[in-house]
Order: C-alpha cells, then structure tokens, then sequence
C-alpha cells in the first residue's frame, strides 16, 4: 500500500470483479517485545514511543498507563497530569491525523503535475509550481519528491479541485507543525515525548504555557 506510515500488505482474492477473500499482513518484525526485557519498566513510556514517529505519544501513553496500574496509581493521578496527558495525546491526534490524510493518503488521489499550469495568485500554489518547473528545467524527476516517484492514481478530480487540495497539503504543513508546538509546550518536544512518566506528567500549567 503506498504511502502508509508503518509496513502494511493486503492481499486479495478478486473473482470476475468481485473480493472473495482478503487478508491483511503486517510484514515487519521490530522486536519491541524483545529488547524490553529486563529493562527498567519505567523506561517503556520512552522506548515504545520509537514504535512510529507519527503517533509516538499514543504509544508512549499507553505504556503510562500499564506503569500507573501496575505501580498501583491508576486511581491518584492529579487532574492537572491527566488534563496535560490529554493536551498531549489530543495535540499528536490532530498532527498525526494531518499527516496521514494529506502528506501520505491523499497524494495518490490528487494530480500534484495539474499545478504545472496554475494562472492565480495564491502563494502556496505558486511555490508549487515553481518547484514542478525546476525539476522540468533540469530534466530530473527526482527533484519533485515527493511528489514522484509515484503509482498513477485514480485522479478523477477536477483540475481546479485538485489545485486547491494541493493548497490544503501546503497549508497542513504549517498545522502539523503547530500541533506538534502545541504537544511540545508539555511534553518537552514532538516527537518522541519526554513528560509523561508514570502518575502523570513532569510539566505543569503555567500562565505563559496556557497563553
């Protein structure tokens, strides 16, 4: 599957246009489970976290929230560590949500070539074009990562459609980068969170973070 984040294969059974059978394999081993062995258990919030640097604080979270139930704190968190775990993990939702729906899915559905021939005065899609134009004045497609190499995709949006969601992929650039500013004012940086710790978090609220 392009363009997923992770290491996914469908394989399908298609009989005269029909799906009889479908099945869905992830193809790469890690071995988290191994090299956790031993291991401080507190350390599995920072060490899982590297499982994807997309969602790494969904993965990070989780391993809280087995240490909290372990170590017997489930129920004493303060409200101020579970609003700021909150803040945290809603902050990487939004940024991995963008990344996946604009920078890896939707490129395979919206002709990026079709802003070659842009005649407006938007500013993203200028840059855009000026980037096409580059790569065709050097003859050198690899200059349009990553925009190609590519699969030709099922592009059946209009042109002007298609332009105005190449505006949206530039555009959510920026909001990706103010959701991971918004998760890094608590969790210390984005990715790959240094702030929540079994019990809560090592931040606290204040009147400049609030702001």
């Amino acid at each position: 599957i392009t363009r997923i984040e992770g290491h996914l294969k469908i394989e399908a059974t298609v009989d005269g246009g029909e799906v009889k059978d479908a099945k869905c394999i992830g193809t790469l081993f890690r071995g988290f489970e191994i090299f956790m062995k031993d291991r401080d258990p507190r350390d599995a919030v920072h060490i899982t976290q590297r499982i994807c640097g997309v969602c790494p604080t969904s993965h990070g979270t989780t391993a809280a929230l087995d240490l909290d139930a372990a170590f017997g704190v489930a129920d004493k968190i303060p409200n101020n560590g579970r609003i700021l775990r909150n803040l945290i993990q809603g902050a990487n939702y939004i940024a991995s949500h963008i990344v996946h729906f604009y920078h890896l899915a939707a490129l395979d559905y919206v002709d990026v070539t079709g802003v070659a021939d842009y005649d407006g005065t938007d500013p993203e899609l200028l840059k855009v074009k000026d980037f096409i134009a580059r790569a065709l004045a050097a003859g050198d497609m690899s200059m349009l990562a990553p925009f190609y190499p590519r699969y030709e995709g099922d592009y059946r949006l209009p042109k002007k459609v298609a332009q105005a969601a190449v505006a949206h992929y530039v555009e959510a650039l920026n909001m990706r980068r103010l959701a991971h500013e918004l998760s890094a004012i608590y969790s210390g940086r984005m990715p790959h969170s240094v702030a929540v710790v079994a019990g809560g978090v090592t931040s606290h609220p204040s009147i400049d973070s609030i702001s």
